[in-house]
């Protein structure tokens, strides 16, 4: 009897172990079922529905959004239904690594939301007119320090710390332009604290993390200063640096705004831009309001991939609490430091 029952055991165990390795088949996959598009209330809706619960990411990259929903499959028999609209062209569903990616193409600058409605196996994407257009402020801001001499460039360059085990980024060099500085206070918080204390610390963050993974290290400035602009590109463009991160935080005159924006304009920045900001989006978890490609100056003036980022809103209660502690500044850093080394690792293949 002892036998058998050792053998049944045995054979039991054989069993679950063989259906464990067993390939997970397509029709055992999270199915994406129905996609409907609608509008209502001035915004557009994308209804999608899933055979069973999923987690969904999304990225805004220009005129694109980029829905990505974990571990789906499009189905066989997936039915889509689009209406005429004058924010979205059109749709397309496709298979991006693990994932069922859903390509929302689009006509017009967007803001977007992720709402996943509990119990019924449905994400609704709402998409709707930004609040608010940024960009005239930071043109604002550039007209003004054009036309204002600023003081003597001092920048500082810092050497990796070879102490450190990665070594990722060697022989990188990275400049970092911490927005600001001197009687150019920048944005003021909800607070009154200035854009320019966050920015430069924040680029300090940075620095650290970069140099601890072999990279050599540019501060346009390290104190509380104010540099042309002219001077700080024209600086940049001879130094043979590898890239380029303009770091400042955003404000508007609707205290509801708020989330991440990064910006590039020259083609050669499309790809670091891309990595930045997908890095910026997971890693800080704000609201997208996607990767932009507008013509401000460091951005449309430097010869090598460079990137103006806007992580967070001073203006805006909630997050003005956040770029004030230092746990959030480490976040941002972290974030910028994740996307610079995805950006190398895929720019040389590994």
């Amino acid at each position: 009897m002892a036998n058998k029952t050792s053998s049944g055991i045995a054979l039991m165990t054989l069993m679950a172990l063989m259906t464990l390795m067993t390939p997970i088949s397509a029709d055992n996959s999270i199915q994406v079922t129905n996609i409907e598009h609608s509008r209502d209330r001035g915004y557009d809706y994308l209804d999608i529905y899933t055979s069973q619960p999923v987690n969904v990411k999304g990225l805004l990259l220009e005129n694109k959004l980029y829905i990505d929903l974990e571990g789906a499959v499009a189905s066989k028999n997936i039915e889509t239904l689009m209406r005429r609209s004058k924010r979205v062209s059109n749709f397309v569903i496709s298979k991006k690594g693990q994932n069922a990616r859903l390509t929302i193409n689009l006509k017009k600058d967007i803001e977007y939301d992720i709402v996943n409605v509990f119990g019924h196996n449905k994400i609704v994407i709402e998409i709707g007119d930004p609040l608010e257009k940024i960009e005239k402020y930071q043109f604002a801001w550039e007209s003004t320090n054009m036309v204002k001499k600023g003081g003597l460039l001092k920048p500082i360059k810092l050497a990796p710390l070879l102490t450190e085990k990665d070594f990722s980024l060697k022989g990188k060099t990275i400049i970092l332009d911490p927005g600001h500085g001197g009687d150019d206070p920048g944005a003021f918080s909800v607070n009154k604290t200035n854009e320019k204390i966050f920015t430069l610390q924040t680029a300090q963050a940075a620095a650290k993390l970069l140099r601890s993974a072999g990279a050599t290290v540019i501060l346009t400035r390290n104190e509380d200063r104010r540099s042309n602009l002219q001077d700080i590109i024209e600086f940049a463009n001879r130094s043979g640096a590898d890239i380029f991160i303009s770091i400042h935080y955003n404000s508007a005159y609707n205290q509801d705004v708020k989330g991440i924006e990064t910006y590039y304009h020259n083609p050669i920045s499309r790809t670091f831009a891309e990595y930045i900001h997908e890095a910026l989006v997971r890693g800080l978890k704000r609201k997208d309001h996607g990767l932009r490609k507008v013509r401000f100056y460091v951005v449309n003036h430097a010869t090598m991939p460079s990137v103006l980022i806007e992580p967070a809103y001073l203006s805006n209660p909630e997050e003005c609490g956040l770029i004030g502690s230092e746990s959030f500044r480490e976040e941002v850093a972290s974030s910028i430091v994740k996307g610079v080394k995805s950006y190398f690792s895929n720019k040389s293949g590994k």
